[in-house]
């Protein structure tokens, strides 16, 4: 709340200002919230991947289609599912702005957690 409070007062994103009805307040969802239906797209993507075995533990099995949530996930499984899953399960469910900043931003992070740092391809 104190953070949507932030963009009013910094005259910014005048799109995520809460909204006062009655006594409750709403907070509008931002544009990376997904709807039930793209949680569903997003998990059914996740639940066909196939791994080689010893990569990452078995996706199939971390993903809950009853509650649309990832269950379980260790380290390395969220290592994998950022650097390398995460910019294709999305791929046709966010707008291309949002799309664009996630795929750059795993990108990012697989280049400055890999053994060798390109300078140039962190640019």
């Amino acid at each position: 709340m104190n953070a949507r409070l932030d963009l009013i007062e910094m005259n910014i994103r005048e799109e995520l200002a809460p909204i006062e009805v009655g006594k409750r307040t709403y907070l509008p969802a931002a544009c990376y919230t997904l709807s039930k239906k793209e949680k569903k797209s997003f998990c059914e993507c996740l639940k066909g991947v196939k791994v080689p075995q010893g990569y990452s533990s078995n996706v199939k099995s971390l993903v809950s289609m009853n509650d649309l949530k990832l269950i379980g996930l260790k380290s390395l499984d969220c290592h994998v599912l950022m650097y390398q899953l995460l910019p294709v399960a999305i791929r046709g469910i966010l707008p291309k702005n949002v799309r664009h900043t996630i795929t750059r931003l795993c990108s990012f992070f697989n280049s400055i957690c890999s053994k060798e740092i390109d300078s140039q391809k962190l640019d």
